[in-house]
């Protein structure tokens, strides 16, 4: 499934940064905590807090229960 709404784009780029940063997390490192922490502790929170609503919000669109809908 492609996205084809600007929120469809937004999700899809939150949830790429939240694979990589479970990707480095992984290996024991946060990098969100490491670049944001810096600028306002809060700040990592509320991006991984963006990043689980993008999920839930893609779920809902892969099962079609937001967007448009499928072509006949």
């Amino acid at each position: 499934m492609r996205p084809q709404t600007a929120a469809d784009w937004l999700a899809f780029v939150l949830l790429l940064v939240g694979a990589f940063a479970w990707g480095a997390f992984v290996t024991d490192v946060n990098v969100l905590d490491a670049v944001l922490e810096p600028v306002w502790d809060p700040l990592d929170d509320a991006v991984f807090l963006l990043i689980a609503l993008a999920g839930v919000y893609w779920l809902l669109r892969v099962f079609g229960v937001i967007g448009p809908r499928p072509r006949a």
